[in-house]
């Protein structure tokens, strides 16, 4: 699947546990942990993170996000 999506695996020192992290055309989107508990994955949206070169529309499929979301969820609980 080509995609403007990035995953990234991110040791965060605020979390207990490894965090993931979606970006979307190189900017940071969201981190997601499972500190609470698989049952209680937690979602941190960014807007403002990273300044990049170009000015970045962040309007994408539903579906396509979603599908990451729940790769990433899948891949989160399995860490």
């Amino acid at each position: 699947m080509k995609s403007n999506f990035q995953i990234d695996y991110f040791s965060d020192s605020k979390y207990e546990y490894l965090t993931i992290e979606i970006s979307f055309k190189g900017q940071l989107l969201c981190q997601l942990n499972k500190d609470k508990g698989v049952d209680n994955i937690e979602i941190e949206f960014f807007y403002d993170f990273r300044l990049l070169e170009e000015e970045t529309i962040f309007k994408f499929p539903l579906e396509e996000f979603l599908d990451v979301l729940n790769l990433v969820k899948q891949d989160l609980i399995s860490i």
